[in-house]
């Protein structure tokens, strides 16, 4: 009976033995699981590495690489400080551009962040330093200011840039979707863009459908001084003389070689260039009253009746600048709007409710 019971409890040791041996697990799959947790966490701590640097080509040509989503940023223009607010990032501004707060759509918090100076006067780098800012955002005017010196001293003391410019009415697009990378607002800047794209597609499928035989010439001119001259005409390479072919009408302007995007003509030679060609003048300026006196004079003097826009009475006002909406960044979509029903009143809807849909939707402002 002894032996019996020996036997018995010797069979069941052996079977709790072989189960625990079963359920550990053997040395080479513990060394093996190990290995690819570990190289499982390098991995991901690898990645999330990477997606800390920021890499982008901004509107000069550079390729910009910052560590890290920037947190103390100088916006050294407003429509620039318009499409941070926009995406939420008003807190990241520490230091703005001399006539930033001069803009009727920015915050009064931004407004009162301090003011360094400006790409045609030059920075006040002791107050620059000052705001320990890890980006400093700047126009790109291709050196004819300020803009390439001031990139260079920012170089040299280790403050990473990014230069923007608009050629074109869909650069202004591309700026909100680089800025919306740079601070990871990709969602947001998304939602604008394709606001902006939206308004555009419909003014490219108005512009299509205009008959050739409906077509205007048109002139853009900057109010002027003297309505003797010398006038600004906004030629090849302007952004806002691009709108006028947007919107499905002709710029007379691009039918001649200048030297510069906004050559300046007296009235004898404008009058000799397009006199009898042009169908409305579109006159800007940055200033309503200075505008609104252009256009009368404009309008009520003789010699500029050889014109057949003027003697027809077609000529037009449009407001530029930071109060206005031909202006970089997202009000150049109203402004193409705006320039579109001046010309061809038949074919485009009214601009208004538009820039009020971008105020409420966008802004948080009543339009």
């Amino acid at each position: 009976m002894k032996s019996s019971k020996m036997l018995l409890a010797l069979l069941v040791v052996s079977i709790l033995a072989f189960s625990s041996a079963c359920v550990q697990k053997s040395p080479m799959e513990t060394t093996s699981t190990s290995t690819i947790q570990e190289k499982t966490t390098s991995a991901s701590q690898a990645q999330t590495g990477a997606q800390e640097k920021i890499m982008v080509t901004d509107f000069a040509g550079r390729e910009v690489t910052l560590e890290k989503v920037p947190e103390r940023v100088i916006v050294l223009t407003s429509y620039w400080v318009e499409i941070l607010h926009i995406l939420g990032l008003d807190d990241k501004i520490v230091g703005i551009g001399n006539y930033v707060p001069n803009n009727p759509y920015i915050p009064e918090e931004v407004k009162q962040k301090p003011a360094v100076g400006s790409l045609f006067k030059g920075l006040n780098w002791e107050s620059v330093a000052s705001l320990d800012p890890d980006l400093i955002i700047v126009d790109w005017y291709g050196g004819k200011y300020k803009d390439k010196e001031t990139i260079e001293k920012a170089e040299e003391i280790g403050i990473p840039v990014i230069a923007l410019t608009a050629k074109s009415v869909e650069d202004n697009v591309k700026v909100v979707e680089l800025l919306g990378k740079v601070f990871g607002k990709e969602e947001k800047a998304e939602e604008l863009s394709n606001w902006m794209e939206s308004k555009l597609e419909e003014v490219n499928k108005i512009a299509s459908q205009i008959p050739a035989d409906k077509k205007k010439n048109v002139l853009v001119i900057g109010a002027p001084k003297d309505i003797n001259g010398p006038i600004t005409v906004y030629a090849k390479g302007s952004a806002w003389a691009s709108i006028v072919e947007l919107v499905g009408a002709h710029n007379l302007a691009f039918d001649k070689e200048f030297d510069t995007q906004w050559p300046k003509l007296d009235l004898e030679k404008i009058i000799a260039y397009w006199g009898e060609e042009a169908d409305v003048i579109i006159v800007t300026s940055f200033n309503q009253e200075k505008l609104e006196k252009a256009v009368k004079e404009i309008k009520n003097d003789p010699r500029w009746r050889e014109i057949k826009a003027v003697k027809e009475g077609h000529v037009y006002g449009i407001l530029a600048g930071s109060k206005g909406f031909l202006e970089w960044g997202p009000r150049i979509v109203v402004g193409v709007c705006q320039m579109g029903e001046l010309i061809y009143p038949e074919y485009y809807p009214e601009w208004k409710p538009i820039a009020k849909e971008l105020f409420e939707k966008f802004y948080k402002i009543e339009g």
